[in-house]
């Protein structure tokens, strides 16, 4: 999953840190690195249940001293999780003109059947019944280009074709994406949190950018905090939160209610399911791309 800013602060010169590791630890090591001041970590699955982790910092950081504390992390998760496997570190420089490449590979793309989402240099004409969402690249987790956002506001937009929904909880909310969505695809009472208080920073802005702001409340903190029951949760998250937080996601979804749960590598898929059905859930349907999937759950 992509949580990157390449323009941060204005910043064009970063150095980057590449590693691939298996899957089990592969959202400690990104966790790690953003504790260490990454401006952002990208995720992308490789083959045979590796990822490669792609951290991006500051110029002036001190390289060598991160690469020294990650290994010693790296030391430590070799020694707690079984068969965890990593490769090695490399670190390169990329300057403005690696941005340009960067941003010329970065285009519009489509979620589900109506909706366009384009970063602030690429136009588009909607046509038809097509809504457009303009998201900046950010600190914050949801550009539209990772399959797993793009499950998340299909399976939004084939419920609100389906059925009535009033309210929704936006988990882990990231870029806002999936709050603008929703309101942009007709839902009207959208909340979203973020433990990540750079993530609310930019839903906000990014909710202002497309006249929805009035209509989403946001706020930095934890599930307690989202008052009462909503039609649709949707969780583009980790698979570890999302079954840590299993029975207080059902409690919070309201009878009748559908849950979306993404984030999930396919290889893990099974798991979910075991998981959420221990918390009383039953799946009802599921979309996948790539290598990821996007999983619907109700009350059983």
């Amino acid at each position: 999953m992509d949580r990157i800013d390449l323009r941060a602060k204005g910043l064009f010169k970063l150095s980057q840190l590449k590693l691939e590791v298996s899957e089990p630890a592969t959202s400690l090591i990104s966790d790690y690195l953003l504790g260490l001041g990454s401006l952002g970590v990208a995720e992308d699955i490789k083959k045979d249940n590796m990822y490669e982790v792609s951290a991006y910092f500051p110029m002036e950081t001190d390289i060598a001293q991160v690469i020294a504390n990650l290994k010693e992390y790296l030391d430590i998760l070799q020694d707690s999780i079984p068969d965890v496997v990593m490769g090695p570190i490399t670190a390169v420089h990329i300057d403005q003109s690696s941005w340009q490449v960067w941003k010329s590979l970065l285009k519009k793309v489509r979620a589900g059947k109506n909706v366009i989402i384009r970063p602030p240099w690429e136009e588009h004409d909607a046509q038809a019944e097509e809504i457009v969402i303009e998201i900046n690249p950010s600190l914050a987790f949801g550009t539209g280009h990772h399959e797993t956002t793009r499950l998340c506001i299909e399976a939004i937009e084939g419920l609100v074709s389906k059925r009535d929904i009033n309210n929704i909880l936006d988990v882990g909310c990231g870029s806002g994406i999936l709050s603008i969505s929703a309101v942009m695809l007709g839902i009207e009472d959208v909340v979203g949190f973020d433990t990540d208080p750079v993530a609310i920073i930019e839903s906000r802005k990014n909710a202002k950018k497309n006249g929805v702001l009035d209509k989403i409340k946001f706020f930095c903190g934890y599930l307690d905090s989202a008052k009462g029951q909503y039609d649709l949760i949707v969780a583009n998250v980790y698979i570890e939160p999302i079954l840590f937080m299993k029975e207080e996601l059902k409690s919070k979804l309201s009878p009748g209610g559908a849950m979306i749960i993404s984030g999930i590598p396919h290889i893990r898929r099974d798991e979910a399911v075991r998981g959420l059905k221990l918390a009383g859930l039953v799946l009802l349907d599921e979309l996948r791309q790539g290598d990821w999937v996007a999983l619907e759950f109700a009350h059983d």
